[in-house]
């Protein structure tokens, strides 16, 4: 239960070409002074760690004092809220793409199989010959050596050696976005009218700007007193971190910081106590039956995991068996194909109403418009995306399969992040873009190498980010921030300028960086990928029925829970706890779940609605002092410290 959100008339919010230009711009001064700058030794790569990234909340936060400041001392520069939510869309989109979010990945792997083959490793013998050499670099001396090992004093950057694979990836990346936002467009008025989805993500920014547009030329929050007792709470010990930047002897503050681990007896593994501010002002949005389901099946995988470790449960074959963690994770994605079902199924009749529209020109002359696009858009970019993994060796069973495996994941990951504000809910490393379904349940004994090499590639972080999916998770966001019917050209600007602009300046600062230090100094030396398909063709996988049990199982346990939430109302668990048991979120942060958990479903029970609405600014209050203590820790560290990190956010 959420209760009802007040906030701005939607059909104020206007994109405006200054905000989009704006919004380019700040993506191109953060991305060139993050990656070129903070990836020589500031430590920006936490900024990148989640979903919704500090790397575009903070821009973000810093447009909204800046706009206050502007607003009082020459009104007539100031932003209007359409124009600040066009800022922030936009940086959100392209968030993830620098440093670890996926950019740090794509340009090492590019460099890797060419310089590091080695006799033992056997890359050369087995990957280099059904390697898709087209869409990497020139691999030439003068191109890979002098990446790893930084360039000759006053040596121009190779770029010819990069433009072919530059423009490979960014072509088929493009068509990945129109993909997950023609998908978001024929959903949308499903996921907001039948599903109430709550899209918390977008109402953090609504309320944050709401006011800009009013006499007071301020936020609204502003004027709340809880909300500054929530960005205090936060700001002031963080502050008092940086006082000790400079006296050494003071003790810091661990509050906001520090994980710690409870140890539990064996053979049960620890559990780690994180309290995030970001993930408390940003999940108080969140229905509380998926935050209790998101805690639950948390602390469960924990118990299963102990069991099967006393035990020696494993599922397999002689030579590829899985154990613990790895039966939890083949469970979690056998939940999360069934919810990508059970969401299709729930939109059953909307999705005959798209068709029925599309086919026959009958209804709304913008609805009908728009759904014809977006299907059309939907099956032309899956086309160029399925060819484009043909293009690099796949059959066409296996390049169609690994992207719908990919698609599915990554939209039930949009959906439920657009259900609960949860800006950690990422899938794992192996289920993330079906992996382990080709490779374990299918049976990599039933590819060929070329088949094999391919698929790696395809699935691997060379392709479209890795568990931090970019431009997909903003798009749901973007069209409740900014209804597609008002404005639908300039909502299709704000994806197509921002996300090449992002791609393309990413990887210009990211390549620019490593030929200019020497990549080997500073970027990730990546070599898991060719290790793992050289094992692969070395210790082929068959299809094995015990996989697919446990499959089935999470299948089914996602499908029972479904059921039992459609026949009784007060049923408290959600599938999407099962979906997401072991990864990486709700792992670290179940904890900072619980306390909203507590604290919001006390506010309901015993003050109702209006309680919970009276502490929201509190709530936001906290994630905003967080970035604010982050940006100034950041800019101490620049004209104090250079060269030094203090790290203050990460994991």
């Amino acid at each position: 239960m959420n209760g009802p959100e007040k906030g701005s008339s939607q059909a104020s919010l206007t994109i405006t070409w200054r905000g989009v230009v704006l919004g380019a711009l700040t993506i191109v001064v953060m991305f060139t002074y993050l990656i070129i700058y903070a990836g020589m030794g500031a430590g920006s790569e936490g900024y990148v760690q989640s979903q919704y990234p500090m790397m575009a909340f903070i821009p973000f936060v810093l447009w909204l004092f800046l706009n206050v400041g502007l607003a009082r001392i020459a009104p007539g520069w100031a932003l209007r809220q359409g124009e600040l939510l066009t800022i922030f869309a936009m940086l959100w989109i392209v968030g993830v793409i620098p440093q670890w979010g996926w950019m740090e990945y794509w340009v090492a792997l590019q460099a890797t199989p060419a310089y590091m083959a080695t006799p033992e490793n056997q890359w050369a013998e087995l990957v280099h010959p059904y390697l898709p050499w087209h869409v990497f670099p020139d691999s030439s001396p003068r191109v890979v050596e002098s990446f790893w090992l930084g360039l000759v004093q006053g040596a121009p950057v190779p770029w010819d050696g990069w433009l072919a694979p530059i423009g490979q990836y960014f072509g088929v990346s493009m068509a990945m976005v129109i993909v997950g936002f023609s998908l978001v467009v024929i959903f949308q008025r499903q996921w907001a009218e039948a599903e109430k989805l709550s899209f918390p993500l977008a109402r953090m920014p609504l309320d944050l700007t709401e006011g800009f547009d009013g006499p007071r030329r301020m936020p609204d929050l502003f004027r709340s007193g809880l909300f500054w007792c929530g960005f205090g709470l936060v700001c002031l010990p963080l502050l008092y971190n940086v006082v000790t930047y400079f006296t050494p002897g003071l003790p810091l503050s661990e509050l906001w910081l520090k994980s710690y681990r409870l140890d539990l007896p064996r053979p049960f593994p620890g559990i780690g106590i994180r309290v995030m501010a970001p993930v408390l002002a940003l999940t108080y949005l969140c229905p509380l039956n998926i935050l209790g389901s998101l805690v639950f099946f948390s602390l469960l995988s924990t118990l299963k995991l102990g069991i099967m470790r006393g035990v020696g449960f494993s599922v397999g074959v002689s030579g590829q068996e899985i154990e613990g963690g790895g039966i939890l994770q083949m469970e979690s994605f056998g939940a999360v194909a069934c919810v990508a079902v059970w969401s299709v199924w729930l939109a059953r009749g909307h999705l005959r109403s798209v068709w029925r529209q599309v086919r026959t020109g009958e209804g709304d002359i913008a609805d009908v418009r728009h759904y014809r696009v977006a299907l059309a858009s939907l099956v032309l970019s899956s086309v160029y995306v399925i060819g484009w993994g043909m293009s690099l060796g796949a059959s066409l069973p296996v390049a169609a399969g690994a992207f719908l495996l990919m698609v599915m994941t990554y939209f039930v990951t949009i959906k439920l992040i657009a259900a609960t504000g949860f800006p950690y809910l990422i899938p794992s490393w192996t289920n993330v873009k079906g992996g382990v379904f080709i490779t374990d349940l299918i049976g990599s004994a039933n590819l060929s190498q070329q088949n094999l090499v391919s698929f790696k590639i395809f699935s691997s972080n060379l392709f479209f980010g890795n568990i931090r999916l970019p431009a997909w998770p903003a798009m749901p966001h973007l069209l409740r921030i900014f209804p597609l019917r008002q404005q639908p050209r300039r909502v299709v600007a704000i994806v197509m300028v921002a996300f090449p602009v992002g791609f393309l300046v990413a990887a210009w600062a990211t390549i620019t960086m490593a030929y200019s230090v020497g990549a080997s100094n500073h970027l990730l030396v990546i070599i898991g990928l060719y290790d793992q398909i050289t094992h692969m063709i070395l210790n082929p996988k068959v299809a094995d029925p015990g996989k697919w049990c446990v499959w089935l199982l999470g299948f089914f346990e996602a499908a029972g829970l479904a059921v039992l939430r459609g026949r009784f109302y007060w049923f408290p668990l959600h599938p999407i706890g099962l979906a997401y048991q072991t990864t990486p979120g709700t792992s670290i942060y179940w904890f900072s779940l619980f306390l909203v958990w507590i604290v919001k479903g006390t506010l309901l029970r015993y003050g109702g609605i209006n309680a919970y609405q009276t502490a929201k600014p509190l709530f936001f209050g906290l994630g905003i002092g967080y970035v604010i203590a982050v940006v100034f820790s950041g800019v101490v560290d620049v004209i104090w410290f250079p060269g030094q990190v203090h790290v203050v956010h990460d994991w």
